[in-house]
């Protein structure tokens, strides 16, 4: 009996210096997270509409990426991503970023400037009032920091086709002038291993057959296989990650929802991420006043991006 009372109390002590540690590495962690500070009461209160009722059952955030190196550009790249703890699916789409659309205190804009003229919380806002939701998460990344993000994973395997190949490398030159970086040429089509401003550089292009349309799905390629890189990693070789990583991330996300979000996808197993691209092909048109707008059809819009996200 003392033996066991002896084993008991030494596993005890074993799962409290654990635990200790583990909390200890989080918060070493969160401390280096840029954290922006803004106002989700505010964010979810303008939704026009009923926010589905199945919303608590649902993980809802938005991936962003501004076109600069500071977090004021213009939004490149507008993303939401739902993970539905009921169905245990991961369902992931892009917002096209000339939608012109209401701005919750009046007039209008394409969303993409939604994050020039006032930061993560007026896209959302945005966002929210145009499609009944109510998202209040987010996750930034930039020109800057995409490219060292992808280096620290090691590169992304990623398929180059001929039409891509014309423009990849301007784009490359580019985002290397704009970091004072230096990057080789892409010379061949194929599935290759890129480095991080390759990738960026891959996720630029948009004046291949399919316009924008193309751009998005590109942006929701390279998130696949960034899922694909994590989901089969240790838990070890995830936090060590997370360690490099994390410092180059713009969020408004708690250290409680980073762990909730991150335990919840590794626990899901899911096989592969649902895709998606709002407003759909039909439910929209185009037309050029002071700049290019996107005219979408709203109620339509709202009712599948809704059933898209949560059902």
């Amino acid at each position: 009996m003392k033996k066991l009372k002896k084993i008991l109390l030494l596993s005890s002590i074993a799962i409290i210096l654990i635990t200790l540690s583990i909390f200890a590495f989080i918060k070493t962690l969160s401390s280096k997270v840029e954290r922006i500070d803004i106002d989700r009461t505010s964010i979810t209160e303008v939704s026009k509409g009923t926010v589905p009722e199945n919303s608590d059952e649902v993980i809802t955030m938005a991936l962003l990426g501004a076109d600069y190196s500071n977090n004021n550009g213009a939004a490149d790249v507008t993303m939401l991503l739902s993970i539905n703890k009921k169905t245990n699916e991961i369902n992931l789409c892009s917002l096209m970023r000339d939608m012109y659309l209401d701005l919750p205190d009046g007039g209008m804009s394409n969303l993409n400037y939604t994050l020039n003229d006032g930061g993560a919380e007026l896209l959302l806002k945005t966002i929210n009032y145009n499609f009944g939701l109510a998202i209040d998460k987010f996750a930034q990344v930039n020109l800057h920091t995409l490219p060292i993000i992808i280096d620290k994973l090691g590169g992304l395997e990623l398929n180059i086709y001929s039409d891509e190949l014309n423009y990849i490398n301007n784009y490359i030159d580019n985002i290397d002038s704009e970091n004072n970086t230096s990057t080789e040429h892409i010379t061949t089509t194929g599935t290759q291993l890129l480095n991080g401003t390759q990738v960026a550089a891959y996720c630029r292009i948009r004046y291949t057959s399919g316009g924008d349309y193309k751009r998005t799905e590109r942006h929701r390629t390279v998130i696949n296989a960034l899922f694909n890189k994590f989901k089969d990693i240790s838990l070890t070789e995830g936090l060590s990650l997370s360690n490099e990583i994390l410092g180059l991330v713009s969020t408004n996300l708690t250290d409680s929802e980073i762990i909730s979000i991150g335990s919840t996808l590794l626990s899901m197993n899911s096989a592969s991420i649902n895709q998606g691209r709002f407003p759909e092909d039909g439910d929209h048109y185009t037309e050029w006043t002071d700049m290019y707008h996107m005219i979408i059809d709203k109620e339509t819009t709202r009712e599948k991006l809704q059933s898209f996200l949560y059902e």
